[in-house]
């Protein structure tokens, strides 16, 4: 049957038009792939909208790698459309506020860690920032098929894929990136999805964009707070015993987007009794904690909820011969701690090479494939150990103080890293340093012991929710690790549990810089420089 799409084919076929997608697209096409973006079925999925500096960098890469300055603008905002900025928000802090249900906040029960102003990282409103990232895919030269009739069904074959479109007609394509998560119809085919996913974690996921959030800083007394930034500046998580609520607001810049994204993630058997209607449950969840509460009091669902329980899924396989499970359909896990948008730039960075070394050979084999794959199965079991181990901290303060500081040492360390390979790939001419997917969850080299505090963290948190060890004694045993571990730069009091307050001032940029030309470890030479602690200029980028 011959049909308006059936005469060409195509390179690549990327099943989801997402911000992952189109930014992979947008690589692919401008290193002369041909390349079709094809709607997902079923409604656009949860996405999110938080970034933190390691998120930055993964996209900074991407720029420069693969010569697309533009898609710096999802790390660095000053290069965003002023469009696209004004209906974003801004992101000035990382605020984590601990609740405790009945009770008033503590303000000793809050961590606050301030963003590097030349960061500028922000709040990505989906909705248009997906939309940007298809247009840049389309200036590229990845192809919209006309009316965008979305995929139904995906027919492999020995010699290429063929997509059946709801419209009727067909396209055709020498390999399909599925990236159309939980109703992609290739999962269906293969029936791959897994009745139990793989994963630790488990969510009930309640997500809306409000409008009326109340700002934290005026429904309580602020002058108790020892904040350098309002919280509604950050991104905000409301911690509590089993789960945290996530505001990230995108009236907080320049106001012309009136929304905040509001998402809920809960240990669904310790929230079992919640209603099965999602704002019934946001409304009877946000009534135990009467400083969230308030913050709510006046906030309306601007398009309804999206809602899964239990939110994580995963499948059985992710490659084969001319395909690959991409993204959110190889796996979903919460969207805390920045995660949605950082894992995606991250496996556009791992997959990106390989289609095109793919393209050249004209290989589509699962042989070919497969190295990405694992790496994106490596970088799924990280997350949700970095994912659950929050959860274990969400039950007592201590042990979320103890945490996040691990977090934020692990996320710091990553970017200042990534940037560091980053510069000497420039420098020496050759990406070789970047394409370390068969050691683990990085393809870059982090600092040494990093790994092994993390894994020790991690197996500090198992024990906790096995109930093997006490949460104080996990406590006591994190800020031990911190204590004692070389790469943690004094100047951050990492391991001071009073010092809940984090500022980059210049002055701490240049004790930083006099620590890691002095006493801290070899590796520290080449992750902090002077470059090392200040972002990419726009100029840089180009």
């Amino acid at each position: 049957m011959t049909t308006p799409h059936s005469t060409e084919k195509f390179d690549v076929a990327i099943l989801g038009t997402h911000l992952a997608c189109s930014v992979l697209a947008t690589v692919l096409a401008r290193h002369g792939l041909r390349v079709v973006l094809v709607d997902a079925p079923g409604p656009d999925e949860i996405a999110g909208e938080t970034t933190v500096p390691y998120t930055a960098e993964v996209y900074f890469t991407l720029a420069r790698r693969f010569d697309v300055p533009e898609i710096a603008g999802f790390g660095l905002t000053s290069l965003l459309p002023e469009h696209i900025r004004q209906t974003s928000g801004i992101k000035r802090s990382l605020g984590f506020l601990h609740h405790t249900a009945g009770r008033e906040h503590d303000p000793r029960q809050a961590v606050q860690f301030n963003v590097p102003g030349e960061h500028a990282e922000w709040h990505p409103y989906r909705p248009h920032v997906d939309q940007h990232g298809l247009a840049l895919a389309r200036r590229y030269g990845a192809v919209l098929l006309p009316h965008r009739p979305s995929v139904a069904d995906v027919t492999l074959g020995t010699d290429g894929v063929t997509l059946l479109l709801a419209d009727g007609t067909h396209c055709r394509a020498r390999c399909v990136v599925d990236g159309s998560g939980s109703a992609s119809p290739l999962v269906r085919r293969l029936e791959l999805d897994d009745p139990e996913p793989r994963l630790t974690m488990r969510s009930r996921v309640l997500a809306a964009h409000l409008t009326g959030v109340t700002p934290f800083e005026d429904c309580v007394d602020l002058t108790r707070y020892d904040t350098a930034t309002a919280f509604s500046k950050g991104t905000v998580s409301h911690v509590f015993a089993g789960g945290w609520i996530q505001v990230a607001h995108f009236d907080n810049g320049t106001p012309h987007n009136p929304l905040a994204g509001v998402v809920a993630s809960v240990d669904p058997v310790r929230f079992a009794e919640l209603p099965n209607d999602p704002e019934r449950a946001f409304r009877t969840l946000v009534a135990r904690f009467p400083a969230i509460e308030r913050c709510f009091t006046g906030a309306t669902v601007s398009e309804g909820w999206q809602t899964g329980r239990p939110w994580q899924r995963t499948v059985s396989r992710t490659v084969g011969d001319r395909w690959l499970l991409f993204d959110r359909t190889a796996s979903r896990n919460d969207l805390f701690l920045s995660r949605d948008l950082t894992m995606g730039g991250e496996m556009v960075h791992a997959l990106a090479p390989v289609l095109i070394r793919a393209a050249r050979h004209d290989d589509w084999s699962a042989d070919s494939l497969r190295p990405v794959a694992d790496f994106q199965e490596r970088l799924i079991r990280f997350n949700d150990r970095l994912l659950s181990a929050a959860r274990v901290a969400t039950t007592d303060f201590g042990l979320w103080n103890a945490y996040s500081r691990v977090w934020l040492l692990w996320s710091m360390l990553s970017a200042l890293s990534l940037k560091g390979t980053r510069n000497e790939c420039l420098t020496g001419g050759s990406w070789e340093a970047l394409e370390r997917a068969d050691t683990g969850p990085r393809s870059f080299a982090v600092p040494r012991g990093l790994p092994e505090l993390l894994d020790s963290v991690f197996d500090l948190m198992d024990d906790v929710r096995r109930g093997d060890l006490a949460a104080v004694t996990a406590t006591e045993r994190i800020f031990g690790l911190l204590r004692r571990a070389p790469i943690v730069p004094p100047v951050y009091r990492f391991a001071d549990p009073k010092a809940r307050y984090y500022h980059f001032s210049l002055d701490k940029r240049i004790r930083m810089l006099v620590w890691s030309k002095t006493i801290a470890p070899a590796e520290f030479r080449r992750v902090i420089t002077k470059e090392n602690l200040t972002n990419v200029p726009p100029a840089a980028v180009r």
